[in-house]
Formats: C-alpha cells, structure tokens, sequence
C-alpha cells in the first residue's frame, strides 16, 4: 500500500517459514514469495525459512527477483508460544490444520497464496515457476532424457513397465537416458505417532542391464542445483508426478509429466506465463477413479499417499505412448 510515493508498513521484517518439505511443496510456494518481493520495497526485509538441504538452492532460484535472507528451518521456533516476546516479526507458514483449507481440489500456488498472503494469484504470470536463475555448467556430453525414478509413495511411482518402452524409445532416437534422484528422503510422515523418513522406492532394478548399460545413472550424485542443472541442459525430463518435475519447472527445458492421484487442472507447471509452456501432461488411461485427490469431494484425513483399493492401479494405466507422444510434440 501506498500514498504519496511512499510505503505504507506496520512492520519492517516479514517471515516465511516453508513448513512443506517436500520438494514440490516448496518449490511451488517460492511464486507467493516473489509476489511479495515484488509488491513491496525493500524496507521491507524479508527471511524464507526452509530446511537446511533446500537451502542452497532457494538462495539460487529467488536471487533474480529481490532481496531475500534464508535461513534454516531447523533453526526457526516453530511453537507459537516460544516466539512470543521475541522480535522475529510476523510469521507467514505454508501449512494448515485438517478442515481449515483443501489442498485436494485446489492449485498448490493458489494454496500458498492463500496461506503466505491471505491471498490468491490474480493473472498466470503470479503462478509462474521461478525460472529466471541461470543454468550452472552442463556435465553430461550429447543428447539426453532425464528420467526422476524416486517416489515417496507407491502412487507417484514411475513403473518400469511404463519407463523401459520410453527408455527404448529414447535410444532409438539417439539420447542417452538419465536416470536422477535419490533413495534417501529428508522428508518425514507419521508412523505408528512418530515422524520416520518417507522411504523412497524405485523400481530401476526391473530397468534391463543392457538398457542400464547405455544409460548414465545420476542417482545420488548431486546436489538439488546440481540437479535442476541437469534437468535443465535436457532435451526433456520425464517422470511420475514428484519433486524433481517441479525442479525441472525452474528451468525452462521440456516436461512431460505423469499425473496419477491429481488432474492437470490442480497441479500444472507455468512458466512464462502459460501453464502448458513446453510441457505435456500424461493421465492414466480407463481408469474411473483416477485422480482421486482431485474428484474426491467428501473425506475426512485422507491420506492420498494410500490407495483406498490398494492396487495403485494409476501408476499401471499411465501407458509409455502418451509420454513419446508427448515427446514427438515437443520436438523429440
């Protein structure tokens, strides 16, 4: 707010503490951050509080668009009661309570929006992915796909029955496959009332030796920048919807992306303005219950990490075609 050329502020210091570990989470609450910076003056300081690992490269990725201090999550007073009387200055915290806000049925930037800045996006250009940082050196000689083939749950999980006949594919058509990501997560659920580590699973095991063979497999070798890197210098990236997709988002280098317990409509990628730039969407064929995240109207504490059949037949109907036909449309 302003009059007379000048800003009008109750405070001089403003916190956003980026609770959601998850990767994705925290990527896609960075365009509420930036929306922030960029509607105030920089009398305004503001910190963004994020776990030590995802440090490095919220510094990187929010550089081109103001000042910013960030600072570790670990280090941050996360009782109410324990902030009182100190002078950290306001708290902006990219999480709610059960029954006081879906994140099932709505954009996860409009959600940090709402909870960051009591707000929501008004224009697609608000939405936009922080994608302005420069890509670091490329290590990786020729042309090649990045395939992420980590997932924290089995309903993210990138089934090696969809992956090899793309991964065929790609060396038909002269890339190297790259298969990125990690087995180890900082990420921690519930479990029997206490926090555990989400346990990462893959299923590279099932990927064929001589297929392994001609591929460079990066898992477990870099750094989140180091990473966004190698998404970025790639001729696609291509996977089940997780982290590293969102990573790839803060570049501007071809996604084709499977969605499985979502629908493009609530989990879309937008960079310059335009939520399907240089990007496809894959869902899962003849399956009526696909999506359920999304078409779910009536719960209570459901956990989409968990298959109300048990089957998690999503991650089997997402059919390898539509990733190459989303490949061939981007120019593969």
């Amino acid at each position: 707010m302003y009059r007379d050329g000048t800003e009008i502020l109750t405070v001089t210091r403003m916190n956003f503490v980026l609770a959601h570990s998850a990767l994705g989470d925290m990527i896609t609450s960075l365009p509420a951050v930036i929306h922030a910076r960029r509607t105030h003056g920089n009398r305004l300081k503001m910190h963004v509080w994020v776990p030590p690992w995802q440090m490095e490269l919220v510094e990187y990725l929010l550089k081109p668009y103001g000042e910013f201090i960030i600072q570790d999550y670990g280090e941050f007073q996360a009782n109410r009661a324990g902030r009182e009387g100190s002078d950290l200055g306001p708290v902006a915290i990219n999480a709610a309570h059960y029954n006081t806000h879906t994140r099932n049925r709505v954009h996860m930037v409009d959600y940090a929006f709402n909870y960051l800045l009591d707000a929501r996006p008004e224009t697609m250009a608000q939405r936009n992915y922080p994608n302005a940082a420069p890509l670091g050196p490329r290590v990786i000689a020729g042309p090649y796909v990045v395939f992420p083939v980590g997932a924290t749950s089995d309903n993210k999980l990138f089934r090696a029955s969809v992956m090899v006949p793309i991964m065929r594919w790609v060396l038909e058509r002269g890339y190297k496959p790259v298969l990125l990501g990690t087995k180890t997560s900082h990420v921690k659920a519930e479990v029997n009332g206490e926090l555990e580590p989400v346990v990462v699973r893959d299923e590279a095991d099932r990927i064929p030796q001589d297929m392994m063979a001609q591929a460079v497999d990066y898992r477990e070798r870099t750094t989140l920048l180091q990473a966004r890197d190698v998404c970025g210098h790639a001729a696609a990236t291509v996977g089940v919807d997780g982290g590293t997709l969102h990573l790839a988002g803060t570049t501007n280098a071809p996604i084709v992306y499977g969605l499985t317990t979502t629908v493009p409509a609530h989990r879309y990628i937008t960079r310059n303005a335009e939520p399907g730039y240089r990007i496809r969407y894959v869902v899962p064929r003849d399956l009526a219950c696909a999506g359920c995240q999304s078409q779910w109207t009536l719960l209570f504490r459901h956990d989409f990490r968990y298959c109300p059949y048990g089957d998690y037949a999503c991650t089997e109907k997402l059919h390898p075609e539509d990733f190459i036909n989303g490949l061939k449309e981007l120019g593969l």
